[in-house]
């Protein structure tokens, strides 16, 4: 991956894009604490079918961020933007973590601009049903200890949900120098707490999004547990559902290559029989 920076909405946006002059576009979005780095097991496999672009949203990974924009529907107003910025028409949105109810708000707000979702390990259905970390993060009344977190601390308690993968060295370092030292969590308290309002109202919409999705989810997952999966396959009316048994968070990483089987499979013409 050619990392790359451009400005979008006046942000410095950190970015990498292959072209390999084919019809579908997959556009990925970062997931927390990570950044585009966490699809390097992928990248090279799906960029001799696919053309990629994958990006760093703002406030995470290496790009810039901005306050009005860290909420998930604000976001996925700025993956719109992107979308316009490089021309990369309708793309199937790849949102993990976070970016899956930034993916689904797309499909909500955008639904003309994208082709298809695939989404994994992201809280999205109300009731919550998340793990410990996102469960004291939503109900917690004082935010200070959560604030005061260095953000190698936070990084590190989250990915030791990866306990099959181990990170090649210098994508551990990239996530560790994300925030130069600083504390990410202004960015991620921000981010996570407007699940409080963005979830329910998002909730509100998934019974009439049309546009096609992949779920993808790790049966064992500690964060965003697999009732988000079930839920989105009950309620979203075209869809594909696919549980890796032994799979927790991270499967994009801990389980690459079912992932990208079934990812692959979707992106070539799979999203047309959802």
């Amino acid at each position: 991956m050619e990392l790359k920076f451009k400005k979008i909405d006046g942000l410095n946006i950190r970015y990498a894009q292959h072209s390999a002059g084919a019809q579908e576009n997959i556009l990925w979005l970062s997931p927390l604490p990570e950044s585009i780095l966490a699809f390097s097991a992928l990248w090279q496999t799906l960029s001799t079918k696919f053309n990629l672009l994958a990006i760093d949203l703002p406030g995470m990974g290496h790009s810039e961020g901005r306050s009005d924009l860290y909420t998930t529907r604000k976001m996925a107003g700025f993956v719109h933007e992107v979308i316009e910025s490089f021309q990369f028409h309708n793309p199937h949105i790849v949102g993990p973590d976070v970016g899956t109810p930034i993916a689904l708000f797309c499909a909500r707000d955008f639904p003309d601009k994208i082709k298809s979702l695939i989404v994994s390990g992201g809280a999205c259905v109300y009731p919550f049903q998340v793990g410990t970390i996102l469960h004291d993060l939503l109900n917690a009344s004082d935010l200070s200890g959560f604030l005061k977190t260095p953000a190698s601390d936070a990084i590190n308690r989250s990915l030791s949900e990866l306990e099959k993968y181990q990170l090649p060295s210098h994508i551990y370092e990239d996530y560790l120098n994300m925030y130069n030292g600083e504390n990410f969590f202004p960015h991620a308290v921000q981010i996570l707490r407007s699940y409080l309002q963005d979830i329910p109202l998002l909730n509100g919409s998934l019974d009439n999004l049309q546009t096609p999705v992949q779920i993808i989810w790790g049966q064992h997952d500690g964060i965003a547990t697999v009732q988000n999966a079930h839920t989105l396959h009950q309620r979203l009316p075209k869809n594909n559902m696919h549980i890796i048994e032994n799979g927790k968070h991270y499967t994009w990483e801990e389980n690459a290559e079912e992932y990208l089987r079934v990812l692959e499979k979707w992106v070539d013409g799979g999203w047309q029989q959802a």
